[in-house]
């Protein structure tokens, strides 16, 4: 008897071919990675985010490697603008499947001197147009009676409270605790809802920190002495964005390169 070898295996667990997939804060950094490695999956990606020029870039990187990908310049807090851009996704583009939900802003002060506004400001993008991306995305998944899948970009400072980072780790930490009751909620319905908390990851939010003394000092007191790339998330990003994912769900995926067994 032949062992018979499964060729098509990668492609019916990760392949995204014909399915929409949306991707919040796909301008720079984490987002621009996720949606280029959804689109070599085969995805059809629809960049979200303010900023359209870089959203252009990350449209003609996509293109430019043979994927397919559009940009829908919007600001995320800005529900009636974003159901707007939904409609327009779920008319013009693939069956709608997934949602990495990536958006987010950062912020650094201690709490004794951090501001109302600062805490508006990252709360409400980082946790409540998180939750209303998600919402208005499940709603539409609900009511077309198809599943899909949910991934929410948190972070690891939700686990390690570095210091000043306290706001914007609340934030996260209350969007990993959405992510559990997301997956609850919706679980009847086949929409599997899961978590990132990545590590430290050099983007072009924190590379100039990454390069003061201070950030040089911290790099060395991690377990490894470095800090990620975008492509650190590749894996993580097309397992629970993918078919692959089918009995994951209301789980956090640490990637941090055992970074939150060091002093941080």
């Amino acid at each position: 008897m032949t062992d018979h070898i499964d060729t098509n295996f990668l492609t019916r667990c990760f392949g995204l071919a014909g399915r929409a997939v949306i991707v919040t804060g796909a301008g720079s950094g984490l987002g621009r990675q996720a949606a280029k490695t959804l689109a070599a999956a085969g995805a059809e990606v629809a960049l979200l985010g303010r900023r359209e020029q870089q959203l252009k870039e990350t449209e003609a990187e996509i293109l430019g490697a043979g994927g397919r990908a559009w940009s829908f310049p919007v600001d995320v807090t800005d529900q009636k603008a974003l159901t707007g851009v939904l409609d327009q996704i779920q008319q013009d583009m693939s069956s709608l499947w997934a949602l990495v939900n990536n958006a987010g802003v950062g912020g650094r002060s201690p709490l004794a001197e951090v501001s109302e506004a600062a805490v508006d400001n990252i709360f409400g993008v980082n946790t409540k147009a998180a939750l209303f991306v998600a919402t208005a995305f499940a709603r539409r998944l609900i009511a077309l009676r198809t599943p899909g899948r949910i991934v929410n970009i948190c972070s690891l400072a939700v686990q390690s409270n570095p210091a000043g980072l306290g706001i914007y780790g609340a934030s996260k930490a209350a969007l990993e605790h959405l992510t559990r009751t997301m997956a609850r909620e919706w679980v009847a319905q086949g929409i599997n809802v899961n978590a990132i908390n990545p590590g430290f990851i050099e983007t072009d939010i924190n590379r100039a920190m990454l390069q003061t003394a201070a950030g040089k000092q911290m790099i060395e007191r991690l377990p490894r002495k470095r800090v990620g790339s975008p492509e650190a998330l590749d894996g993580a990003i097309l397992l629970l964005a993918s078919p692959a994912s089918a009995f994951i769900t209301g789980s956090t995926l640490i990637v941090d390169d055992a970074q939150r067994f060091g002093a941080i």
